[in-house]
């Protein structure tokens, strides 16, 4: 828009970081500020596809409604192409950019153009001459199919919707759509539009709203989304945000590109009256004002709406019909934006004139730009997230299954696995999972839960006795006297079912060997809660575990030493507490939405020191001997803990063979004799690596995927079919699958173990984060038949 046919100021925007629309008298202006950085870089199609020339040749109309990318194209005021009341019509950018929207349909294009919104000033002066040659060039879009919609700017109508006849209805009128497919209604007035249109094999509504609306009109509005409950909807306008800067200076001072647009008075209205209660409105697009602007807003169910501006008619040429293009991916949730001049790409570069080739094509941060939308979460409160049902075990156990392990059949979500329970092999062949617990010797450690350690007396600065609590037996506590105590005090109350203690690494006449564990809730008045008399130790680093009979939530703990076994100073290495629980195993109702079994296992193992809990195949289990001659498939689904560490939880794994490398006589490149035959592990960084020593080689052979992000449930499947190995992640192969010959997996006839990883004949690292449904069969599958397939 430019001048303003009811006089007076353009409304001012007003919102965060406003300073205020810098141009306020004759002028519709803008204001200050701009986005901060981008954090994407736009993914986009072949978006440079151009005609041969200007007025070149035109393709047809065909939008794939299937394909998960599709594009809308959006045109702002091209109002300065119809001055008719000044004899100045000039409508071949505006042509040129159809033609382009109607060659860049359809996925061959790269860029699958489903539809075309125009954010209304068609004309400059509402000149019945302007809209003839506004509804002619219209034609164009009409003769092939194409969807699109348009609304009235102030350029085009006066006043409300209520107006009546104009030559903007005549001409741009519902009549106009009576053959389109995509056209779905209007309000009496005619001036409000509805149109729905199919993308990514669904259906999307495009409400084009008047310049101004009245309460019926917004009625209507509200009704036909209310009649449409599962749609997502774009809502168009003239007018709903402004910029918060100028186009006093160029290139424009535009502030952070992700918050430097605000809502205009009427704006305000058109938020509290149509866009605020209806979640289904996720994206706004308007024209008016300039320069290009957005802004995010949440609305009453505390979801984003996406608020832009886009307005080029202050441009060379008067934007010469410029286009934005909207990418949806919804394969990557992703929106890419960019902004072009169709009529300027399609001349001769060299035959440009200066002005022209600068408005080409607009890569500035508010032209050019990403936005992340999760649309599965975004819309899931008007179109659920359709829940896979969980599988019978029975439909999962395909021929050749040796081992089938889910989780769904065990305890509540966040109870203890316990030493007792047993985790039954569904493939019938009798290879079960029992618990073997490594580390943290109490049952429940609450060690994390210590939040201040005192004591009768220490040796700084090294042997003191915060050291008791750091799960590190090769640091210790010393005080020199033959008894002394230590204090620990709780983050919360809880209460003590056991406890632990570790011997250091000096002369046992140091050890503990009269003590009383005492609670309390005060630190100053202490109950005695178990006392132990000549006690000993089977050596150094040993620890000694003592349960006892208690109900009572205390905040601190004491170890009252009252003597030791014979020298003048008294030592520990650990002391540590325990409520009796499994904290480093339990049962989950977590799980890939993809998963046949509804449930996972929670994993809480980690070295520095080594502990946790790990599962085992028996000692004589048929799975042991298996040596997959010809082929096999292995899977498993594994989700890491936003608190997972490189330092800690690097190498462990989701399934691991026990038996060395050079146990089994290999040797050769790449070859460490102590590392096991077969284990599917992750890296320093979440990479998952499944590394064999097969039947056929002296060495090993390595699949590698990519780094796997937290807090993300993964399928992982490795396929061999006699000769190679493949990796997938999700059903996907990775890129480091080697072509080395690779037939079966050695085996020395040991158990095999599912969190855990041995190295050197003894348990080195322990999972952690969650671990669902593992399946071992002895034959290739195809990616359709993981247990992911449908």
């Amino acid at each position: 828009m430019c001048l303003h046919h009811n006089g007076g100021n353009p409304p001012t925007p007003t919102g965060q970081n406003r300073r205020g629309f810098l141009r306020n008298a004759a002028l519709a202006g803008a204001g200050a500020a701009t986005l901060g950085a981008i954090g994407a870089t736009p993914a986009f199609a072949d978006s440079a596809h151009q005609p041969a020339a200007p007025g070149g040749g035109i393709g047809r109309w065909n939008p794939d409604p299937n394909s998960q990318q599709f594009t809308i194209a959006v045109m702002p005021d091209t109002q300065f192409l119809y001055w008719g009341s000044q004899n100045s019509i000039n409508s071949a950018p505006q042509e040129e950019s159809f033609r382009y929207i109607i060659n860049n349909s359809g996925s061959d294009s790269g860029n699958n153009i489903v539809f075309m919104a125009h954010l209304g000033d068609l004309t400059e002066d509402a000149d019945p001459s302007s809209f003839q040659a506004v509804g002619k060039t219209f034609d164009l879009l009409d003769s092939h199919g194409v969807a699109y919609s348009v609304v009235a700017g102030n350029h085009d109508v006066s006043g409300d919707d209520s107006r009546g006849s104009t030559s903007y209805l005549q001409t741009m009128g519902p009549q106009r759509f009576k053959h389109s497919k995509t056209f779905a209604g209007s309000d009496p007035t005619g001036y409000n539009t509805a149109h729905i249109f199919q993308a990514a094999d669904r259906e999307w509504l495009m409400l084009a709203m008047d310049w101004r609306t009245t309460a019926q009109g917004f009625a209507w509005a509200n009704q036909f989304i209310k009649d449409h409950p599962k749609l997502p909807v774009i809502l168009t306008a003239h007018e709903i945000v402004g910029p918060t800067y100028g186009d006093n200076v160029y290139p424009y001072q535009f502030g952070d590109p992700e918050s430097n647009a605000a809502l205009s008075d009427y704006g305000n209205q058109v938020w509290d009256q149509l866009i605020n209660n209806n979640d289904q409105v996720f994206l706004t697009l308007n024209g008016h004002y300039w320069p290009a602007a957005r802004m995010t807003k949440r609305n009453a169910a505390g979801n984003d709406v996406h608020l832009h501006i886009t307005n080029y008619q202050n441009r060379y040429f008067g934007g010469a019909g410029m286009v934005r293009l909207y990418h949806f991916d919804l394969a990557r949730n992703t929106v890419d934006v960019e902004t072009i001049a169709p009529w300027i790409l399609a001349q001769d570069p060299e035959k440009r004139n200066a002005l022209a080739a600068q408005q080409a094509r607009l890569t500035t941060a508010t032209d050019y730009f990403s936005m992340d939308i999760d649309f599965e979460g975004r819309f899931s409160r008007f179109i659920p997230v359709p829940v896979r049902s969980a599988r019978p075990a029975n439909k999962l156990v395909v021929p050749g299954t040796l081992a089938y392990w889910r989780f769904d059949n065990g305890g509540a979500n966040g109870t203890p696995v316990t030493g007792s329970q047993t985790i039954r092999d569904l493939s019938g062949h009798g290879n079960d999972l029992t618990v073997q617990a490594v580390g943290d010797p109490v049952p429940g450690s609450l060690r994390g839960q210590v939040s201040a350690v005192t004591a009768s007396a220490e040796n700084a600065p090294n042997e003191v006795a915060v050291n008791l609590k750091d799960g590190d037996p090769s640091t210790k506590w010393l005080a020199f006297s033959p008894s002394g105590w230590v204090t620990y005090r709780m983050a919360k109350p809880v209460v003590v079912a056991s406890y632990s203690l570790t011997s250091a690494n000096d002369t046992p006449g140091r050890d503990p060997r009269d003590f009383t564990l005492q609670g309390s809730n005060d630190g100053s008045a202490w109950t005695d809660l178990d006392t132990r008399t000549g006690q000993s130790f089977s050596g150094r680093l040993v620890a000694n575990t003592y349960s006892f009979t208690n109900t009572t939530a205390y905040g601190y703990y004491r170890l009252n030493i009252t003597a030791n076994s014979g020298e003048p100073l008294v030592q520990l290495a650990e002391w540590d507490l325990g409520d009796g629980s499994n904290h480093a195993l339990t049962w989950s109702d977590d799980h890939h939405p993809d998963q046949p079994g509804h449930a996972s296992l929670s994993f809480a193992g980690a070295k520095n020191p080594l502990h946790g809990t790990y599962l085992t195949t028996a000692a004589k289990a048929a799975l042991n001997a298996e040596t997959f001659g010809r082929g096999y498939t292995v899977e498993a689904f594994v989700k890491f803990p936003l608190d997972w560490s490189s330092s800690n939880n690097a190498w462990s794994a989701v399934l691991s063979r026990w038996g060395e490398a050079g146990q089994a006589g290999k040797s050769g490149r790449n070859t460490d004799p102590q590392e096991p035959v077969a284990t599917l592990s992750f890296s320093d960084g979440r990479e998952p690596q499944f590394n064999i020593y097969p039947l056929n080689q002296t060495y090993p052979t390595t699949n590698w995927g990519h780094s796997l992000p937290e807090d993300t449930w993964w399928h992982v499947a490795v396929v061999n079919d006699g000769k190679h190995t493949v990796m997938y992640v999700d059903g996907c192969p990775t890129i480091d699958n080697p072509s080395t010959v690779s037939t079966g997996i050695a085996s020395l006839g040991l158990p095999w173990m599912v969190g855990g990883y041995e190295y050197g004949g003894k348990i080195d690292q322990i999972f952690h984060g969650w671990i669902g449904d593992v399946r071992i069969v002895n034959r290739p599958l195809s990616i359709d038949e993981f247990m992911t397939g449908k």
